[in-house]
């Protein structure tokens, strides 16, 4: 597995901080969300990007209280 992006890293942190995180909490989510991304995109062939904005729509939704599709 290869090493996350910097700067894909430092966008979906900020997302997370702008939802409430602390720095540090946010960064380790931003992490952890981004690895499950490029497995989902491996196991579902589709790209990482792609992969990553369903998840961060998943977290969005449940942050709201909206139930995911």
């Amino acid at each position: 597995m290869s090493e996350l992006d910097s700067s894909e890293l430092e966008g979906v942190t900020r997302i997370f901080i702008n939802l409430g995180a602390r720095d540090e909490q946010a960064e380790v989510m931003a992490a952890q969300l981004l690895k499950r991304a490029g497995q989902i995109a491996e196991e579902r062939k589709i790209s990482k990007v792609e992969a990553a904005e369903t998840l961060l729509k998943q977290v969005i939704q449940a942050r709201s209280g909206e139930q995911s599709s």
